[in-house]
């Protein structure tokens, strides 16, 4: 059974005159590494986080079930212990004068035992390689350092699913490869990660499906070889570049190798 489920999921915004999302069926398994591109991947994310419906005006019809929980049956409280959502600035989710207490926040919120906070927050993190700055002031850090903590700050909840809405979009190449370090160690944990995002490089090497949407609609759901193999053509996608030079010279060089998704893939398919 899949652990995040959309069954026939159409959401129009407040005053919008045309759904975002138009008969969405899309089944997740846990531990999956989904990468979701398109035009309404942000919104897609709203649905798991269940901000959709509760905090985002608008007509929803369709079920979004996340670890076999309703969403539109939940109270946003219940499910973020579920989900933790990252989002695209990190200065939204730091306000406290310190990298610790803003950690730890939400296990206040929770009131969990000082002892067991104590070792949830060193826990998260170590994860995302902060440890060292746990007295430090966020205002102080780079941005790269910032969305570590602000990931740091949802994984000390420990949610099953993470969620996150172009994450790196406000980095630079850096802080960038920063994120995805911490992601690749998370993947290799088994958490269930949804990244939606433009960029696919990072993305398409982790990734066990990728998920384009357009016009409201799945245009394709699959592992990532066989997503670019279907939708390489799509003048609207980007591709990582390694997929861009194969496809341009497949029918010349006559290739038949699978499609690589790393530089050191290909060099190997090109180097035959």
């Amino acid at each position: 059974m899949a652990f995040i489920e959309f069954r026939d999921v159409t959401f129009r915004y407040s005053g919008a005159p045309e759904p975002v999302l138009k008969g969405v069926n899309v089944a997740i398994d846990e531990g999956e590494f989904v990468g979701v591109f398109g035009d309404a991947k942000s919104t897609f994310c709203l649905c798991i986080s269940g901000a959709i419906p509760h905090l985002i005006a608008g007509e929803m019809h369709g079920d979004v079930i996340v670890g076999g929980i309703m969403t539109r049956e939940s109270r946003v409280s219940e499910l973020a212990r579920m989900v933790g959502t990252v989002l695209q600035d990190p200065e939204n989710q730091l306000f406290n004068l310190s990298v610790e207490g803003d950690v730890v926040f939400a296990l206040e919120n929770l009131c969990v035992p000082r002892e067991e906070m104590e070792e949830r927050l060193v826990e998260a993190l170590e994860l995302v390689r902060m440890l060292p700055y746990r007295h430090h002031v966020p205002t102080e850090l780079s941005g790269g350092q910032k969305q570590r903590v602000a990931i740091a700050s949802v994984l000390v909840a420990r949610p099953k699913v993470l969620v996150l809405d172009e994450p790196v979009r406000e980095l630079d190449p850096l802080g960038g490869n920063e994120v995805f370090e911490v992601l690749t160690r998370m993947k290799e944990q088994g958490t269930t990660i949804i990244i939606a995002d433009n960029d696919p490089e990072r993305i398409a090497p982790l990734a066990t499906k990728m998920l384009l949407i357009e016009q409201g609609r799945v245009q394709c759901f699959e592992e990532p070889r066989r997503f670019y193999e279907l939708v390489h053509d799509n003048p609207r996608l980007r591709l990582p570049q390694i997929v861009d030079l194969y496809f341009r010279v497949k029918e010349p060089l006559n290739l038949h190798n699978r499609v690589p998704l790393t530089v050191e893939e290909g060099v190997e398919t090109f180097g035959r």
